[in-house]
């Protein structure tokens, strides 16, 4: 009996130093497990998703959509990098990546337009860790990421690398519109691939005769870049994919082909028709009276009409007919009817000019007779908004063609301010030789019914 005694002591003793030995283990553990930081309330949660296609609603705020490796995956890589989407381009100097523990990192490059960060450590991180990466960044117009963002994630062991890699995103994105037509397909894939085989599996499967392009890397080989053989033609539809022979350094291959497609720019001609109220001839009575005669397309002048007065043409165009998404004007001409030639007024007067002005909505009617009008007499005088250029005597035929492309762009660029206008105002250097001789150029309804119109070419999605 004293012997079981002593047998059950001994076994109770090993029990407590069991239980003792289990709650230091527990609490070292505690020690070093970082737990999940979770995102400030209603902010999402940074994963490994899908991004959204282009076309899509940009978010508000500055947000990250995706990281690779993602929040509590396991088995990463050690040589893994570190692949982080924006909701928007990233400020690249504001980027700011802590590990823990600590990462030393090499290098940082950038794709899809500055949004998708591609972080290369300096070296391979530690087997069988758990790490845990906390970042902060502000987009290019100074707006921070909205929450703090951190997530963790635990390396591998020496076990071979069976992940499969995906396509994490396109440019051009799914179904864009407006593409322009040198535009180059660019690929983000989520660990470097093998070149080879991603070269051979990519293909422009329409329209034919695209697949002889050039292809080019990124240095990590995440990023491969097609440019095409020509520029494309307006309105084209591309239609390319990525087979499934398309394989990862370690070989192995996408889960599914990736088909993509996305539309060329479009091009169309709009022609504008004159604003009668804000187009017409001012003539100057006198330094203090200026005055417009029509109220609408009569006779319409440029030049000294012998009796020391000079005038001038104004020719103004709406351009509210152009649609709102309108992404480039390729050519914008004005034509002007020129009806009579009376006297030499290229000898006489000098040459002949071309300015982009902005006077307004509208010339009022006045006779010579009425006191000096301040609209007319400011429109008359009015300072460019441009430098104008000369019209050569040769380039006045029936209609005169003038190209106007850059005003027109600079107006629809500013076309809120402007209401849409677009104004421009004909002169010679000289207002009058004070030689009692009428030395003009003449627009009449008599002749040409039209005394001119804008001709504006333009792209749009």
């Amino acid at each position: 009996m004293p012997g079981t005694v002593l047998a059950m002591g001994s076994s109770m003793h090993h029990r407590r130093r069991l239980y003792s030995l289990l709650c230091i283990l527990s609490a070292a553990t505690a020690c070093i497990n970082v737990p999940e930081v979770e995102p400030e309330p209603n902010e999402p949660k940074a994963d490994a998703g899908s991004l959204p296609d282009a076309g899509s609603e940009e978010p508000r705020t500055l947000t990250l959509l995706n990281a690779l490796p993602a929040g509590g995956a396991t088995q990463v890589p050690i040589d893994t990098q570190f692949i982080l989407t924006f909701s928007s381009p990233i400020e690249e100097d504001s980027l700011n990546l802590m590990f823990q523990p600590q990462v030393t990192l090499a290098r940082t490059e950038w794709a899809n337009q500055g949004a998708t960060a591609i972080v290369n450590p300096e070296s391979a991180l530690a087997e069988n860790t758990t790490y845990t990466l906390t970042l902060d960044a502000k987009d290019r117009s100074g707006q921070s990421l909205t929450g703090t963002r951190a997530f963790t994630f635990t390396t591998t062991g020496p076990a071979p690398d069976t992940i499969l890699p995906t396509l994490l995103n396109t440019t051009p994105g799914q179904a864009s519109i407006g593409v322009l037509r040198d535009a180059v397909i660019e690929v983000l894939f989520s660990e470097p691939m093998d070149r080879a085989s991603v070269q051979t599996a990519f293909a422009i499967t329409s329209p034919a005769g695209l697949n002889s392009g050039s292809f080019s890397w990124n240095e990590a080989e995440t990023v491969m870049t097609y440019v095409l053989p020509s520029k494309l033609e307006y309105g084209t539809n591309v239609t390319w994919q990525l087979s499934t022979n398309a394989k990862d350094k370690a070989g192995n291959a996408l889960e599914e082909t990736t088909q993509r497609e996305f539309r060329v720019v479009r091009q169309a001609a709009m022609t504008m028709p004159l604003i009668p109220s804000a187009s017409g001839t001012i003539t100057a009575g006198s330094p203090e009276r200026h005055y417009r005669l029509y109220n609408a397309y009569e006779l319409e002048r440029i030049g000294d009409n012998g009796a020391q007065q000079g005038s001038r043409l104004f020719l103004a165009f709406k351009l509210d007919s152009l649609p709102l998404d309108t992404i480039r004007i390729n050519q914008a001409t004005v034509r002007w009817w020129l009806s009579l030639r009376l006297g030499n007024p290229f000898e006489k007067l000098g040459p002949l000019l071309l300015e982009p002005v902005d006077v307004g909505e509208a010339l009022p009617q006045s006779s010579e007779e009425e006191p000096g009008n301040p609209v007319l007499t400011a429109a008359y005088a009015a300072q460019p908004t441009a430098p104008g250029f000369i019209i050569a005597e040769a380039d006045t035929g029936t209609p005169g063609q003038f190209n106007v492309t850059s005003y027109v762009t600079q107006n629809w660029a500013s076309r809120m301010e402007r209401n849409y206008r677009s104004q421009f105002r004909l002169r010679f250097t000289l207002e009058t030789d004070n030689d009692g001789v009428t030395d003009e150029l003449r627009s009449t309804p008599t002749i040409h019914p039209t005394l001119a119109e804008l001709e504006v070419v333009y792209e749009y999605p």
